[in-house]
Formats: structure tokens, sequence, C-alpha cells
């Protein structure tokens, strides 16, 4: 790894005490490289201050998708206005990573559910397919690995600094998979008591006790909760923190929307 990695939150799915909500989206720069994890309506954040100053001074942008439910691809639809002036690529996973393939960005991204096509967007914009374990771009090394839920979602690893795992019930390979990054973003979309209610595993989703067990085993430095359930407010997502501090004895960061965390 060359140089440092930041990491600045754009959604986390959750509270933040501005008001509303945006869907996940997170932003990793490495020596003026910017690399996007999905694009949830957080990319809309890229066109405000201080975020709007790092990709101010880029001249491309690469975006790695996890999967295609809507929540995690609907923020594209803002690159034409924050990015036009970058190359944009966009990667995206296929077979057997997930059931769904690239082509459907391109029925997603046109009319009449976008006005105008890939192809007409203002800047140099390509959609490259990854299907593989690993990925390089620009100085980022990542490492990519299927998960369980519904229609399939993929875990990535950035180095020994990161790894993003959301849309996924709990799975003991993933101990393997994310063992001793500094940080682990992990979502948590359940909280203990409704795991008991809901076949968590049926749902594809994770609730905070197990997450903090696996972060735990795994031996991460600190750990982060993301994609939570809609209608948590700050004081549930803190419960849901400390909970998950107690439990797992790591510390356990209140990601703050547009503020950089250094990673590795």
């Amino acid at each position: 790894m060359s140089g440092r990695t930041r990491l600045v939150p754009l959604g986390t799915n959750g509270y933040f005490p501005s008001g509303g909500r945006q869907t996940m989206s997170f932003l990793l720069e490495r020596d003026g490289a910017l690399l996007l994890l999905d694009a949830g309506t957080g990319v809309a954040r890229l066109g405000e201050p201080p975020v709007a100053a790092r990709l101010a001074r880029a001249a491309r942008l690469d975006v790695v998708l996890t999967h295609y439910h809507v929540d995690h691809v609907v923020g594209l639809a803002y690159l034409p206005g924050v990015a036009r002036h970058c190359t944009v690529t966009i990667h995206a996973p296929a077979p057997p990573l997930v059931e769904g393939a690239p082509e459907a960005l391109g029925r997603l991204l046109a009319p009449p559910f976008f006005p105008h096509p890939l192809g007409e967007w203002p800047m140099p914009t390509e959609v490259v397919p990854y299907s593989g374990s690993a990925l390089e771009i620009g100085p980022f090394r990542l490492r990519a690995r299927a998960q369980r839920h519904p229609g399939g979602s993929v875990g990535l690893r950035v180095d020994d600094a990161l790894a993003y795992v959301t849309d996924t019930s709990v799975d003991p390979e993933t101990e393997l998979f994310v063992a001793g990054v500094d940080l682990l973003l992990h979502e948590a979309w359940l909280t203990n008591e409704e795991a008991e209610r809901e076949d968590a595993a049926r749902s594809g989703h994770s609730a905070v006790g197990p997450v903090a067990d696996l972060a735990r085993r795994a031996g991460v430095g600190r750990l982060a909760l993301v994609h939570h359930r809609p209608g948590r407010d700050g004081v549930a997502l803190a419960a849901l923190r400390a909970e998950a501090e107690l439990r797992s004895g790591l510390p356990v960061l209140p990601l703050v929307e547009g503020e950089a965390v250094d990673v590795g």
C-alpha cells in the first residue's frame, strides 16, 4: 500500500443530525485516486462541500458495485451532475458472484427511468464487468467474494485496510475474508430482538450481536455498523454501537457523513 487511505462516508443508510436519510456509498481516497464503494443516494454528497473539493481534484472516478438492488445503484444517476469533469468507470459484478448482470444498469439508466442513456452522458463512462476474486483499480487492490443474499451480493476487501460487508446474513466464511483488517464495515440491519422474530438468513441480512461476535473472532481493528433498517434514529443507532462495542470488545466507530476516517 503506497499511501494513506481515507474513507469518507456518503451514506450509511442511517439517521444523521442534519435530517433525512441517504443510502449507502463510501468514498475511498488514496494518492489522489478515488474509489466509490456502491452508489446509493449518498452519491449526491459528492456535490456538497467539503466532499466536492476531493472530487474536483480528480481526473477519474471509479465505482465498484456490490449488487444491483436499487438502494445500491440509484445514486449513479447523480454522476452526470457531480462528476462530469471525470472519466467514470463503473465496475459491475457478474455471475457467478451475483445473479444479475451489468446489462441491468443500461436498462435502469435509460428512458423512461432516466432521461439520458449511459452512452449519452456528458463524460466518458464505461461499465466494466468483474466476476473473479481479485480487482486492481488504480492504487487499490481488492478481493471479492460472493455472499448470501437474495440475488447475490459481493463482499469487498481493500488490502489490509478495509472490508466492506453489506447485504448478507452473518457467514462464518466472512471471518476468514475480513481477518485482520483495520476497519470492518458490516451491515447491521436487525437488532437481536428483531432477528428472533424474523428469519435473518431468509432476508439476507444480519443482526448486531452476531456481527459483533464475527468482528471479535476475525481480529479486526475497528468495526463500523452500516446499512441500518429505516426508522432508527440517532439514539437507536448509538444503542446498537454500544451493544456491539460491549459484545466485541472493539472500538465501534460512529461514522459521520462527509467526515474522513484514516484506515490501514
